[in-house]
C-alpha cells in the first residue's frame, strides 16, 4: 500500500492505528532507502498485539482501571519510539471519553431537518451538557495523569503529541476543556490535532466551534503545504 501511495505522488505519509507490528520492518526498510517519509503517527501504532482490529481506543487514559491506563501509556510509548525511529514529528491521540449515552447523531440529525434551535434541541443538548459536565472532573483528572508522563517521555524523543478533535460529545476533551487542558501543560511537545471533516460534524451538532489557532500543530503543517501547492482542487492536477 506505502508503494502505492507513493506511485500516485505522495511523498508523506500518517501511518494509521490499525497497522501491525509484522508489517514494522517492511514500513522501516522503506523509510531507510528514501522511498517513503512520515508526517505522523496515528497512536495506538502499531496495533497492540492482543487487538484483533484498527481501534484507536481500545485502551483509555480516562479509564478508572489503573491496568488499562498503565496499558494506554505502555503502548503510546511504543508509538512515540516508532515515530523516532521513522522520523515522524507528530502522533496523534485520542485521550478517552466521559462514560454516557452518545448524543451527537441525534444532535446532527435535529440540525439537518432545520431544528438546531428546537425547544427539542436546546432541551436535549442542556440535558447532555449538565449530565456531561457532573461526571466528567475525574476522568479529565486521570487522562492529566497519564499525559504528564507521556509529555516527558515524548520530549526525551523530541516527538509531539497532537491531541484529536473528536466527533463525540462525550469524548475527552470537549472544546470548552481543550483550551484550558493545553494551558495547563504549556508545552511545545503538545498541541491541538483539529481534522477538519470531525469539527465539521461537530459544528452541525453543536454550532460553530472557537479556533484554537495558537495551540494547534495540524493548521501550521496544512498553511506550509497550501502555500507550497498550486490552488488546484484534488482530481483537477496534472
Amino acid at each position: 500500500m506505502l508503494r502505492e501511495i507513493v506511485d500516485l505522488g505522495f511523498d508523506r505519509v500518517e501511518l494509521g492505528h490499525g497497522i501491525r507490528i509484522s508489517l514494522m520492518p517492511g514500513i522501516q526498510k522503506m523509510y531507510e532507502t528514501g522511498k517513503v517519509k512520515f508526517s505522523s503517527l496515528h497512536n495506538f501504532c502499531p496495533l497492540p498485539v492482543e487487538v484483533m482490529g484498527a481501534s484507536p481506543d481500545c485502551y483509555q487514559f480516562s479509564s478508572p482501571y489503573g491496568k488499562e491506563r498503565e496499558r494506554a501509556i505502555k503502548q503510546t510509548f511504543q508509538t512515540i519510539d516508532f515515530a523516532e525511529r521513522l522520523a515522524a514529528p507528530f502522533i496523534v491521540m485520542h485521550l478517552g471519553e466521559v462514560p454516557m449515552k452518545p448524543v451527537t447523531d441525534s444532535f446532527i440529525k435535529l440540525a439537518r431537518k432545520g431544528e438546531l434551535l428546537s425547544r427539542k434541541y436546546v432541551r436535549e443538548k442542556i440535558r447532555a451538557v449538565e449530565k456531561r459536565e457532573a461526571a466528567s472532573a475525574a476522568y479529565l483528572e486521570r487522562v492529566k495523569g497519564c499525559l504528564r508522563r507521556i509529555v516527558e517521555y515524548a520530549a526525551s524523543k523530541k516527538v509531539k503529541l497532537g491531541i484529536e478533535g473528536r466527533r463525540g460529545y462525550e469524548e475527552i476533551p470537549s472544546e470548552r476543556e481543550l483550551p484550558a487542558l493545553l494551558d495547563e501543560f504549556n508545552s511545545p511537545q503538545v498541541g491541538y490535532w483539529p481534522p477538519a471533516r470531525l469539527a465539521a460534524m461537530f459544528r452541525i451538532a453543536f454550532g460553530r466551534p472557537k479556533i484554537i489557532s495558537r495551540h494547534s500543530l495540524e493548521m501550521s503543517i496544512l498553511s506550509n503545504w497550501c502555500r507550497s501547492c498550486p490552488k488546484i482542487a484534488p482530481g483537477f492536477g496534472k
